[in-house]
């Protein structure tokens, strides 16, 4: 922040909600950080404040350098050289470099003058390539400062290939100037993903109701292992889970998808139907809808199991919860009755479909019953 003001700095943290930090010794930077970061002074001078941010949010400490540079050519010269001094520290570490640095590093960078500014052009490329920082781009504005019909862009984000290395991405937005000729910079890092575990084995309810299931277990539980005791209860059980595993992968793949592809079916069977009324295609109709009920109670099952821990936890708010949804959601499927091997049987599918939304809300972020 470059205030060019002498105020309470408490006045600026409250209209900010963030805790004021520090200043450089000329009182042209100001530091501000939210409640459980940290940041500490390490060299205050009159063009660059250098410290080290620590937070919550981060493992790490990452450093910072907020630049409020001088407006003639020869003043900035002793900027340059402090970035190269930095920069040799900052092997290893994620370093953001960035402010005010009144001068440009393109004739792109500049509209509505004639001055001759290669020079300090030069100088500001020199350092920037011996400090081997890269410019991450921008969006928003093209300049951030504008005066008397002049638009440049003094103020920019440098950062070092370790920042490139500690975040995913870093996004700089140039925002519109309000109450100032400079606009303000907003930069945003995306914390990179913890890596991702071996998902638990876990048994499904709705395996039980697949006609191989049990005979597949007794196979499995069958074969020898050569161990005795628990040893060979163990290896039963690592082999079991395996080729649980592999199983549900083949059988069932993705459970929702095939319900899907079901429903599709179903459609397409009674158009052929429709189209050629013939006891053959009214028997392919039965099947298909036999199978569609057979696997939506498995999803039943699945979301049913996945929602449990959450249900049991507040169980009174839960019922309520879906005896609202209920009425408000009610879901009536095409058809509610088949023939299946000669002999009618009613269903009612319509709470059941109700059933699997509710339980896929209360998985989902906001609802009322989580």
């Amino acid at each position: 922040m470059e205030p060019l003001t002498n105020p309470d700095p408490d006045q600026y943290s409250k209209a900010l909600e963030l805790k004021f930090k520090g200043s450089n010794k000329s009182g042209k930077i100001w530091v501000f950080a939210e409640e459980g970061a940290n940041f500490i002074i390490e060299e205050d001078l009159d063009q660059v404040l250098q410290g080290r941010l620590t937070s919550h949010r981060m493992a790490n400490y990452i450093s910072i350098s907020v630049v409020y540079a001088k407006c003639n050519r020869l003043e900035q010269n002793p900027l340059w050289d402090k970035m190269r001094e930095i920069s040799t520290r900052m092997e290893g570490t994620p370093w953001l470099i960035g402010g005010d640095f009144n001068t440009i590093l393109a004739h792109e960078d500049m509209v509505g003058s004639e001055t001759n500014r290669q020079a300090e052009m030069i100088d500001f490329a020199e350092a920037i390539e011996d400090c081997r920082l890269l410019d991450p781009g921008f969006d928003g504005a093209e300049f951030t400062w504008a005066k008397n019909g002049m638009f440049e862009r003094l103020d920019r984000l440098l950062v070092n290939e370790a920042w490139t290395n500690a975040f995913e991405a870093t996004r700089v937005t140039n925002l519109p100037r309000v109450s100032s000729d400079h606009g303000p910079i907003l930069a945003r890092c995306t914390m990179p993903r913890p890596p991702s575990r071996v998902s638990a084995f876990r048994f499904q309810n709705m395996w039980v109701r697949h006609d191989g299931f049990l005979q597949l277990v007794q196979d499995i539980w069958a074969q020898p292992t050569g161990a005795s005791g628990l040893l060979n209860l163990q290896t039963k059980l690592a082999r079991s889970k395996k080729a649980l595993k592999a199983w549900n992968k083949e059988v069932f793949g993705n459970i929702h998808a095939n319900l899907q592809a079901m429903e599709e079916g179903i459609a397409q069977a009674q158009a052929n139907f429709e189209a050629d009324p013939t006891p053959r295609n009214r028997t392919e109709i039965n099947k298909n809808i036999a199978e569609y009920i057979l696997l939506f109670r498995m999803e039943e099952d699945f979301w049913r199991q996945k929602a449990a821990l959450r249900w049991l936890a507040d169980g009174d708010k839960n019922t309520r919860f879906y005896q609202i949804w209920v009425k408000q959601k009610r879901v009536r499927l095409r058809i509610h009755s088949i023939i299946v091997d000669g002999r009618e049987i009613a269903e009612e599918t319509e709470i059941r479909h109700s059933a699997v939304e509710f339980f896929r809300s209360l998985l989902a972020p906001g609802h009322p019953g989580a």
